[in-house]
This record gives structure tokens, sequence and C-alpha cells, in this order.
């Protein structure tokens, strides 16, 4: 009996509409809503996937800064601290100096060396006045000559210490005559700079 009473009442097709206009309003209404929210959410996980990339790429920048990035410019320091944007003379001589005295080189002598000749013939590429001779890359060489008497052994040791020197140095030419007690050597060094600007 009160399946009979649900349809003459007409409470069944009424809960039936009702529940039509529930799926049709979920199907008109909330369904494309629904999809525009899927498609945010989307499109949000995609940005916090570009944004934990770029955080990675900004991580590693900053890592090969501190690595990479502080050995240039501590090459750079070194370079330009071996090679001072003025010829500073008194520097150098005073530390020429000091590795003669370390290295027990006696009746010491030094003399700027013309740019034409050296010890042992020269370069013929050099200018052919005493003025510096200017570099490929922006550097000036000063040329000196240093004479002295030394045995052998402290004769290599001062040559040892000269690539190690504060400044750039580089050995142009050596000389060594063997006299009774010691040795006389003369040797041509040049000394480097950066070109005023």
């Amino acid at each position: 009996m009160p399946s009979r009473w649900f349809r003459k009442e007409g409470i069944l097709p009424v809960a039936l509409g009702l529940a039509a206009l529930g799926a049709a309003s979920y199907f008109l209404l909330f369904a494309p809503e629904l999809r525009t929210i899927r498609s945010l959410r989307a499109e949000i996980s995609a940005k916090d996937a570009e944004v934990s990339e770029a955080m990675k790429l900004r991580t590693e920048v900053a890592q090969s800064r501190v690595g990479e990035g502080a050995q240039w410019e501590e090459r750079l320091r070194t370079w330009e601290r071996r090679v001072p944007s003025t010829p500073d003379t008194g520097h150098l001589l005073a530390e020429i100096g000091e590795m003669a005295v370390r290295h027990n080189l006696k009746l010491f002598g030094l003399t700027v060396a013309s740019a034409t000749g050296s010890a042992q013939g020269g370069d013929p590429t050099a200018a052919g006045t005493g003025a510096p001779a200017q570099g490929k890359e922006g550097a000036v060489e000063a040329r000196f000559r240093l004479t002295f008497r030394s045995t052998y052994r402290d004769l290599a040791e001062f040559l040892d210490e000269i690539p190690r020197a504060r400044r750039l140095l580089t050995i142009r030419s050596v000389s060594v005559k063997e006299k009774a007690d010691a040795m006389v050597a003369e040797i041509e060094l040049s000394a480097w700079h950066r070109r005023g600007r």
C-alpha cells in the first residue's frame, strides 16, 4: 500500500524531478567550475615544479659563484699582486735585495739593463732604446742586470726562488764564470707591471 500512496500523491515524481534537477544543476553549474578548479590546480602544480627547478638552479649558481667564482677572483688578485699597476721599483729592489742576503750573494750589484742586449746575445725583437719593452697583453717589462759572487748551491737556491717571488719575475739570461774560490754570475731579469690606462 505505501507504494500506491507515493504514486497517487506524486511524491515519487517530485523526488525524481528533484534528483534530475540536482543532477542537471551539477552538470550545468558546478561541473564547469570544478573543471576550472582542476585546471587551476594543474597549473599551480606546474608552476610549483618550475619554481622548485628555479630554486635548484639558483642554489647551483650560488654554489658555483662561491666555488669557481672565488677561484677566479683569487687568480685575479694573485695576478694584480704579482703584476702591479705601477713599476713599484722600490719594493722590487728591496725584495731582490732580501733574496740576495738570504742566499749569501757577495759583491752584489744591480743595474738597469738595456733592452738591446743581454749577457748571452740578447733578444733580437727587443726595442733599441733603454726604455721598458711593451708586452702584448698590456704588461710592461723592465729589465735588470744582477752581478754577484756565490757558491754553486747559493746560486741554484737564488735562481729557484726567483719564480716564487712576490712580483712576476722572469729570467732572461744567466752567465756564470768560475773563479778559484767562487763563481761570478750575471743574471738578467725582467720585472713586469701593467700598462697605465
